[in-house]
């Protein structure tokens, strides 16, 4: 009896210690592409507002030129990525939902204020394919 007595009580510790308020990236990579987009967002409007750091990528042949980058940044700094690529899909930059179309002929500019700390990744939706990380310290 008092083993089942320790076993409930455990696992209500270990449940109350689960949040709802995301931390970080919070998935692994491995997944179907299917993203909540109204969980965890982060929208803030840049209008007008000057570039502190200026990034770039290319997606060449499914592959990303040279590895995929860490672009390291300071928390309130306003930072601009340009992805291009010789496919066309959607770049998606992961917690703070910032998207992009991208192709031939079409660069991807996508523009946040880095206010969340972590590691975030930004990935093509169509193919999965994970473009750069942007690690907000």
């Amino acid at each position: 009896m008092y083993q089942a007595s320790l076993l409930w009580a455990s696992l209500l510790i270990v449940a109350s210690c689960g949040g709802s308020t995301p931390v970080g990236d919070g998935h692994d990579h491995d997944h179907d592409n299917d993203h909540d987009h109204d969980s965890g967002v982060h929208v803030v409007d840049l209008a007008g507002a000057a570039v502190d750091v200026r990034f770039e990528a290319e997606v060449r042949e499914g592959k990303v030129v040279g590895g995929i980058p860490r672009f390291e940044v300071s928390i309130g700094d306003v930072v601009a990525v340009t992805v291009t690529s010789d496919v066309s899909d959607q770049l998606h930059l992961h917690v703070y939902d910032a998207m992009a179309d991208v192709g031939p002929g079409v660069e991807a500019d996508l523009v946040v204020r880095a206010e969340v700390p972590g590691v975030f990744e930004a990935e093509l939706h169509g193919s999965g394919l994970r473009v750069f990380e942007l690690e907000v310290s």
